[in-house]
Protein backbone atom coordinates (compact mmCIF):
# COMPACT_ATOMS: atom_id res chain seq x y z
CA UNK A 1 0.00 0.00 0.00
CA UNK A 2 3.00 2.54 0.76
CA UNK A 3 4.31 1.55 -2.71
CA UNK A 4 1.25 4.52 -3.84
CA UNK A 5 2.93 7.23 -2.01
CA UNK A 6 6.17 9.22 -2.83
CA UNK A 7 8.78 9.57 -0.25
CA UNK A 8 9.33 13.24 0.82
CA UNK A 9 13.31 13.72 0.98
CA UNK A 10 14.66 16.68 2.61
CA UNK A 11 17.90 17.54 2.07
CA UNK A 12 20.07 20.17 4.27
CA UNK A 13 16.64 21.84 4.96
CA UNK A 14 15.65 21.72 1.31
CA UNK A 15 12.74 19.47 -0.10
CA UNK A 16 13.61 17.33 -3.25
CA UNK A 17 12.17 15.21 -5.43
CA UNK A 18 11.87 11.33 -4.37
CA UNK A 19 10.64 8.48 -5.11
CA UNK A 20 11.06 4.78 -4.55
CA UNK A 21 14.26 2.49 -5.81
CA UNK A 22 17.16 4.27 -6.07
CA UNK A 23 17.66 8.08 -6.46
CA UNK A 24 21.23 9.90 -7.18
CA UNK A 25 21.75 12.77 -5.75
CA UNK A 26 25.11 14.56 -6.18
CA UNK A 27 26.57 16.32 -3.08
CA UNK A 28 29.63 18.27 -2.58
CA UNK A 29 32.17 17.38 0.19
CA UNK A 30 30.93 18.00 3.73
CA UNK A 31 28.46 17.42 6.33
CA UNK A 32 24.99 16.57 4.79
CA UNK A 33 21.64 15.94 6.75
CA UNK A 34 19.09 13.82 4.91
CA UNK A 35 15.61 13.39 6.16
CA UNK A 36 12.77 11.22 4.92
CA UNK A 37 9.04 10.75 5.41
CA UNK A 38 5.69 9.19 3.52
CA UNK A 39 2.91 12.26 3.77
CA UNK A 40 -0.04 10.62 5.07
CA UNK A 41 -3.57 11.69 6.47
CA UNK A 42 -3.33 10.57 10.22
CA UNK A 43 -0.48 10.75 11.33
CA UNK A 44 1.02 13.53 8.60
CA UNK A 45 4.20 11.77 8.71
CA UNK A 46 5.12 7.87 8.41
CA UNK A 47 8.39 6.74 9.27
CA UNK A 48 9.84 9.95 9.72
CA UNK A 49 14.09 9.36 9.63
CA UNK A 50 16.62 11.20 9.84
CA UNK A 51 20.82 10.26 9.01
CA UNK A 52 23.94 12.74 8.81
CA UNK A 53 27.00 11.92 6.57
CA UNK A 54 29.73 13.86 6.08
CA UNK A 55 31.41 13.06 2.19
CA UNK A 56 34.93 13.74 1.17
CA UNK A 57 35.76 14.73 -2.13
CA UNK A 58 35.52 12.39 -4.78
CA UNK A 59 33.53 9.78 -2.27
CA UNK A 60 30.17 8.21 -2.87
CA UNK A 61 27.77 6.66 -0.19
CA UNK A 62 24.92 4.72 -0.37
CA UNK A 63 21.97 5.26 1.74
CA UNK A 64 19.04 2.80 2.11
CA UNK A 65 15.16 3.96 3.69
CA UNK A 66 13.14 1.34 4.75
CA UNK A 67 9.58 2.32 5.48
CA UNK A 68 8.35 0.77 8.73
CA UNK A 69 5.74 -2.21 8.76
CA UNK A 70 4.05 -0.53 11.50
CA UNK A 71 2.58 2.88 10.22
CA UNK A 72 3.32 4.47 14.11
CA UNK A 73 7.11 3.37 13.97
CA UNK A 74 10.01 5.37 12.55
CA UNK A 75 11.67 4.42 9.40
CA UNK A 76 15.13 3.11 9.44
CA UNK A 77 17.59 5.02 7.12
CA UNK A 78 21.00 4.57 6.74
CA UNK A 79 23.55 2.09 4.70
CA UNK A 80 22.32 -1.12 3.97
CA UNK A 81 20.66 -3.34 4.93
CA UNK A 82 18.51 -1.75 7.38
CA UNK A 83 15.45 -3.28 9.03
CA UNK A 84 12.03 -3.19 9.18
CA UNK A 85 11.16 -0.96 11.93
CA UNK A 86 7.53 -2.08 13.38
CA UNK A 87 7.66 -5.50 13.49
CA UNK A 88 6.94 -6.02 16.63
CA UNK A 89 3.35 -3.85 16.67
CA UNK A 90 2.25 -5.45 13.86
CA UNK A 91 2.85 -9.20 14.99
CA UNK A 92 1.17 -8.24 18.25
CA UNK A 93 -1.47 -6.96 16.47
CA UNK A 94 -2.58 -9.87 13.86
CA UNK A 95 -2.06 -12.07 16.87
CA UNK A 96 -4.59 -10.67 18.51
CA UNK A 97 -7.41 -10.49 15.65
CA UNK A 98 -6.55 -13.94 14.76
CA UNK A 99 -6.87 -15.00 18.51
CA UNK A 100 -9.99 -13.06 18.40
CA UNK A 101 -11.51 -14.74 15.51
CA UNK A 102 -10.68 -17.97 16.62
CA UNK A 103 -12.67 -17.43 19.27
CA UNK A 104 -15.68 -16.36 17.85
CA UNK A 105 -15.33 -19.31 15.16
CA UNK A 106 -15.30 -21.35 18.37
CA UNK A 107 -18.12 -19.78 19.87
CA UNK A 108 -20.60 -19.86 16.27
CA UNK A 109 -19.01 -24.24 16.85
CA UNK A 110 -20.12 -24.22 20.17
CA UNK A 111 -23.30 -22.43 19.92
CA UNK A 112 -24.11 -24.62 16.70
CA UNK A 113 -23.59 -27.67 18.99
CA UNK A 114 -25.33 -27.08 21.44
CA UNK A 115 -28.52 -25.91 19.30
CA UNK A 116 -28.58 -29.11 17.58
Amino acid sequence: MLAMITPKIILNGRPMLGRWGRNVIPLPPGQHHLHVHLPYLFPAQIGPADFTVWLQPGMAFDVEYRAPVWAYARGALGPAPQPWNGQGCMITLLVIAGGGLALLLLLILVTALSLG
